[in-house]
């Protein structure tokens, strides 16, 4: 069993992913989108190598002497071609199965623009005549210790999700659910799993939960999408990127994100991680 190349492996959910699979003993590579990124990794014992998702040949010779792919891309315009190049980089590299981290409900006719742009990568993906798993995981816990994080020290969630429910994930969730697929291939070949957390719950519950675990009150406040919007630019957010935030919240508000799966369980053995179990592990980001 030869290599796996770890896409955004300094990100979320591919920093999980290579955990999952050195953890597991499995090979990996990691692939780094700048030269900080990468020598970092090397710090941590990994081989890495920079490459750049606009750049079909970096890509290509990133992936050389790997014969799986983990393919995660960034938020940012451009996205599906970038998954387009991506496929096709893996095509000249010899890869012989893509497991895909797309987004929960994504499909290439999906009727939200964040659904389409992942949907068509996965389609890119299908279409490849690579062995293929795609993963479609829902909205990662980790986001609110990460880009939401000065929302919850400032102590107000300011969210255009009304009360609607989400059923978040735990990225080491995504991480063991893709190590599972990696150690045993063939069977999850042309298949795809939608990974979600144990519950639904609102953003309200999210607030309960988190002035639980940092011991200060964290509340939530809907608000407008345009409100929503205009403090996304302030904070220097692409447009692209707005738009695309915009069209999953409304994805959330339509009662969409807060159904519960069992393919966590089903892959891995083990139950997914609770937010309650997330947040009192992470407080310490919200100090």
């Amino acid at each position: 069993m030869g290599s796996v190349f770890v896409t955004g492996a300094t990100g979320v959910i591919g920093s999980a992913v290579l955990a999952s699979l050195r953890e597991a003993g499995v090979d990996v590579v990691a692939g780094a989108h700048a030269p900080e990124g990468a020598e970092a990794l090397a710090r941590d014992g990994v081989q890495a190598r920079v490459f750049d998702f606009s750049d079909q040949e970096s890509m290509t010779r990133a992936m050389q002497g790997c014969d799986r792919l983990f393919l995660a891309l960034p938020l940012a315009e451009g996205m599906a071609r970038r998954g387009h190049l991506a496929v096709q980089a893996a095509k000249a590299a010899g890869i012989g199965h893509i497991v895909r981290a797309s987004a929960y409900a994504a499909s290439s006719d999906a009727h939200w623009r964040l659904g389409r742009e992942h949907g068509t990568v996965d389609q890119f993906v299908e279409d490849s005549g690579i062995p293929f798993t795609i993963l479609r995981p829902n909205a990662v816990m980790q986001r609110f210790a990460t880009t939401l994080a000065p929302m919850v020290r400032a102590g107000q969630l300011a969210l255009p999700e009304e009360d609607a429910r989400v059923s978040y994930i735990d990225a080491r969730d995504i991480g063991a659910c893709a190590a599972r697929l990696f150690l045993d291939d063939a069977t999850h070949h042309g298949r795809t799993y939608a990974l979600t957390g144990p519950q639904g719950i609102s953003l309200a519950e999210v607030a309960a939960i988190l002035t639980k675990a940092t011991g200060r009150e964290v509340a939530y406040r809907p608000v407008d999408e345009a409100v929503y919007m205009e403090a996304l630019a302030r904070d220097g957010v692409p447009e692209w990127t707005v738009n695309m935030l915009v069209s999953l919240t409304r994805v959330v508000k339509l009662g969409m994100a807060g159904n519960v799966t069992g393919a966590v369980a089903h892959l891995t053995g083990h139950e997914p991680r609770a937010f309650a179990a997330f947040a009192a592990e992470h407080a310490d980001a919200w100090a």
